[in-house]
């Protein structure tokens, strides 16, 4: 083509403007391609981010599977082991009360023995020896077991009111407390867990121990510190209220 003609058809505004108008759709175009590939990359983020997000919670679900199978497993060990000891007990528990019921000293000291509705409760009645203020008195010793006896001792309280040294009814607002005797055979056997392996052995050297403490009380080991002056140093007086408290409350066993 003549130079001429090209320059004419450069210089005609038809033809620029067609060029312009060209040039504006490519880059609109282009602008829309860019805007596609920015859209499909973020799509493919969101799906990466998804896909990150589950194999997360994949992975934090299994682990927790696997807890919860350990806790399973561990509960199911510990149930077992309790179930285990349950049954050693009770079984120990049967041939211990038929010993202690047909021990021949322990009748001599007045024991009568009531089991309750489960193995683990028993009520031992104690006679108050002559020539003592608790003469006449019949008391009632509450033994309590627990369920992994004989690994730790059993609980022993009187259920009637006494007027003893060693025997807790100075804060008559706690129950739970009242009637709990201070006596050096109960609190080792108690609180260290020493295993008593002769049957009866355990209940029956516990309740002997208790009768001593009629005849002798240990003002080292005093619930109270009045009773343990009073005791001290106005016998006579002493020994006067724990009449009164065994013709009040010892008349008869508290068996149910």
């Amino acid at each position: 083509m003549n130079p001429m003609n090209m320059g004419m058809m450069n210089n005609n505004p038809m033809n620029q403007m067609s060029m312009g108008m060209m040039n504006q759709m490519n880059m609109g175009m282009m602008n829309q391609m860019n805007q596609m590939n920015q859209m499909n990359m973020m799509n493919q983020m969101n799906q990466m981010n998804q896909m990150n997000m589950m194999n997360q919670m994949n992975q934090m679900n299994q682990i927790n599977m696997m807890n919860q199978m350990k806790m399973m497993n561990q509960m199911n060990m510990v149930n077992q082991i309790n179930n285990n000891q349950f049954n050693l007990a009770v079984k120990r528990l049967q041939k211990e009360f038929m010993l202690c019921s047909n021990d021949e000293e322990l009748k001599g000291l007045g024991c009568q023995f009531q089991m309750e509705n489960n193995y683990f409760t028993w009520r031992v009645t104690l006679k108050g020896p002559e020539n003592t203020p608790y003469q006449g008195g019949i008391f009632t010793i509450k033994i309590t077991f627990p369920m992994n006896y004989p690994k730790a001792g059993p609980e022993f309280k009187f259920l009637n009111q006494i007027y003893h040294l060693n025997v807790d009814f100075t804060d008559q607002t706690d129950k739970t407390k009242l009637g709990h005797i201070c006596l050096n055979f109960l609190n080792e056997w108690t609180s260290t867990g020493r295993v008593v392996e002769k049957p009866c052995y355990g209940v029956k050297q516990a309740l002997i121990d208790i009768f001593c403490l009629f005849y002798n009380q240990n003002i080292k080991s005093a619930y109270s510190p009045v009773m343990a002056q009073e005791y001290q140093n106005n016998r006579n007086q002493f020994n006067s209220k724990a009449k009164e408290y065994t013709q009040k409350y010892a008349k008869s066993a508290k068996f149910v």
